[in-house]
């Protein structure tokens, strides 16, 4: 439980879409880092496993972006990605220990039950994930967020866009879709294909 602690509060941004961000050359990823900005995309996350890379994006998007940090699987990780300067924490399940650990810094923990997500609110997350969000169908997405409202949750998986735009519908705080940004993407001279693809998920537009 978390006590008196005041929970860090989550900011998603206009579009409600965080992204996950592949492992490429750095010049490459800032330059499409650049793309997603321009097109109201300001919330990326990299793997627990590629923490160097958050001081290299913070310095040249500094608080223009929000960079976090996911598949954080233990306290210790949580307070590495802090120290990296990671803007949020995201775990695939729900970890009381890494939402303790989390210094202040936006968590999100997981989860795919009502129980487990509420589980992980409990333990102190700025908001839960539904984690595969497509193991259910969309039944789940109509009736989730409001049987746990008022918990902030983001969908979280292999989401198509209208199955985003139903989590919205439904009262999401957001979604993040997986492999959303590929390689193939980024590595693309003139980034005409990312461009597009950040066009087409300005949810809400």
């Amino acid at each position: 439980m978390m006590g008196s602690m005041a929970r860090a509060e989550l900011e998603l941004g206009l579009h409600r879409v965080v992204l996950s961000l592949p492992a490429v050359d750095p010049d490459d990823l800032i330059a499409a880092c650049e793309v997603l900005w321009q097109e109201g995309h300001r919330v990326w996350s990299l793997p627990a496993d590629r923490l160097d890379e958050v001081a290299g994006l913070r310095s040249v998007f500094g608080r223009r972006a929000r960079i976090g940090v996911h598949n954080i699987l233990a306290p210790e990780a949580a307070a590495e990605a802090v120290e990296a300067g990671a803007a949020m924490l995201a775990c695939p399940v729900a970890d009381a220990e890494v939402a303790a650990a989390a210094g202040g810094v936006p968590v999100i923990l997981g989860g795919l039950t009502p129980s487990e997500l509420q589980a992980g609110y409990r333990a102190g997350a700025s908001a839960v994930q539904v984690i595969p969000c497509e193991a259910f169908g969309s039944a789940y997405a109509r009736t989730l967020p409001e049987l746990l409202a008022p918990v902030p949750v983001l969908a979280a998986g292999r989401l198509e866009h209208y199955q985003a735009d139903l989590w919205l519908a439904s009262g999401a705080l957001g979604v993040w879709p997986s492999d959303l940004v590929t390689i193939d993407l980024i590595v693309d001279a003139d980034l005409d294909g990312l461009r597009a693809v950040a066009q087409a998920w300005r949810l809400g537009d």
